[in-house]
Parts: C-alpha cells; structure tokens; sequence
C-alpha cells in the first residue's frame, strides 16, 4: 500500500494590488542575464570584467532569495530560503576570488584577493564554530 503526497504549490495572491507575472520573473532574469553576461565577456578575453559581472549577479540573486517571498522569485526558489542563499553567496564569492586572484594583478590587486580569501576563511571558520556549539548544546554526538 503506497501512500501518495500531494504538494499544493504556493500562488501569488491575485488582486489589485498582486504584482503582474512577469515581475516575478524578474530576479531570476536579472541572476540569468548577468550570468550569461559574464560568460560572453570572458569569452571575450574579458576574464576579470566577466567573473566580476557574474558573481554580482549570484550575490543579487542571494540576496533577491532573501529579501522577497517566494511567490516573487521564480526559479529562484529551489530548496529552502537558507539553502538557496548560502548556495548563492558561496558560489559568488568563489567566482569572485577566482576573478581577484588570476594574475597577472598589480599589487593593490593581491591585496584585495589576499582580504577577500581571508574573509571567506573567517566566514567559514565562524560558521564551524556555530555549528559545532549548537551540536554541543543539543547533546547531539559531534
């Protein structure tokens, strides 16, 4: 005997004053676009200016994830909103420090990807911490 679940999926609520269909398309437009963008530029011999584009087009798209309801997000809403948003800061600030830290790059250059790779590490490092304190905390094996 199989037990069938059915997911009603979430709607955006229709009114006068619900956004028009297209609108919600839109962030996950804009993260495609830049993405896209980025992809030509560096096809382009434009590697830094390409990388660039596209990680400030994964970081929009986490933040869209974060600060909109999922009605508004389109494809953007895959798994849950924490998820999708660390999924999208992580892979945007590694293109970042991958478009930072290909040389040939002037000093001022190694500086920022040098401070952009030991943010990460810190970011990292404390999220290890936190996760380590709240298995502690709950009694669970580590």
């Amino acid at each position: 005997m199989s037990t069938q679940v059915h997911r009603r999926r979430r709607r955006a609520p229709r009114g006068k004053s619900a956004a028009p269909q297209w609108l919600a398309r839109l962030p996950y437009l804009i993260v495609l676009s830049g993405v896209g963008g980025g992809l030509a530029l560096c096809a382009l011999n434009y590697f830094r200016k390409g990388s660039g584009l596209m990680a400030a087009a994964l970081l929009f798209g986490a933040l869209a994830r974060l600060l909109l309801p999922e009605s508004q997000l389109g494809l953007l809403a895959v798994r849950s909103r924490q998820i999708d948003c660390w999924t999208l800061v992580i892979l945007g600030e590694m293109v970042a420090f991958v478009a930072l830290s290909i040389p040939p790059m002037n000093k001022t250059g190694l500086i920022g990807a040098g401070a952009f790779g030991v943010l990460i590490a810190l970011v990292m490092a404390a999220r290890g911490v936190r996760l380590l304190l709240v298995r502690r905390r709950d009694g669970s094996p580590g």
